[in-house]
């Protein structure tokens, strides 16, 4: 019996659970089409790649040139313009890119997907800085880039989504990462300090010393997070100084 490339192709999907019931069926080999399934979902695997290949390649002319059009885009990367609106569309869609009045742009959450995917260490730079300077940040570049290892370590973990991360918003992302608090970095730690004591309301500690004052469990009072002169920005930081300030009983009645 001829089987035609078509019929074949019908029947691949269906060959991981009916293998044995399709040959004798088409009256073929059962290793063959066994073989032939696995090379459709290879084959499967290489488009997706290659269009995810495209997808950075888009994000990369993005973060680059800023508001760019899709006929810009296509020529520029060599990319068919069909092709493009669709990855296009895609990428809007995912929250990657948004669309402007005179073309599209790359968002901050495109901004980490392009950082997380390259090994460039000169992409890597110049993606952090345009996020320290979307997120008004004061500190150093190198900063941020430690908010992205840490999300990217939690995600390898399988703790966090990336679609459930909101990158837009700096104090976004500090409400996000404070439950995992004890796993991130101190230069993370340093940074959602920072956003905390900026968006908060803060009491003076001293005159050099500002602070998000709680209590924890046992009643003793801490800094959600400090700015000191002193000690520098902290996350989750007890301190004499907030102790007397906060406590009325003494300290050795509540250990």
């Amino acid at each position: 019996m001829i089987v035609d490339f078509l019929t074949l192709y019908n029947v691949l999907p269906f060959v991981s659970r009916e293998v044995l019931f399709i040959s004798r069926l088409l009256n073929i080999d059962p290793s063959l089409l066994d073989t032939l399934s696995k090379f459709k979902f290879h084959f499967i695997i290489a488009l997706s790649a290659k269009s995810s290949i495209k997808e950075l390649k888009i994000l990369h002319k993005m973060a680059i040139s800023g508001v760019v059009s899709s006929y810009r885009l296509s020529q520029d990367l060599g990319i068919p313009s069909a092709t493009t609106w669709r990855l296009l569309k895609k990428l809007c869609k995912e929250g990657y890119a948004h669309r402007e009045d005179k073309g599209f742009s790359i968002t901050p959450k495109g901004l980490f997907i392009l950082y997380k995917s390259t090994r460039d260490e000169k992409i890597k730079k110049m993606v952090i800085k345009k996020l320290k300077d979307i997120w008004g940040y004061d500190g150093e570049v190198e900063d941020i880039s430690h908010i992205f290892d840490d999300i990217i370590k939690l995600m390898d973990n399988n703790k966090i989504e990336i679609k459930n991360v909101c990158f837009n918003y700096p104090a976004s992302v500090v409400g996000f990462l404070l439950p995992f608090s004890t796993e991130l970095s101190d230069g993370t730690k340093k940074v959602l300090a920072y956003y905390i004591t900026k968006t908060f309301p803060t009491v003076a500690i001293t005159p050099f010393c500002k602070a998000v004052v709680s209590f924890d469990e046992r009643g003793i009072p801490y800094g959600i997070a400090v700015n000191c002169r002193k000690d520098g920005l902290k996350l989750n930081h007890y301190c004499e100084t907030i102790q007397k300030m906060f406590l009325k009983k003494d300290l050795t009645e509540l250990e």
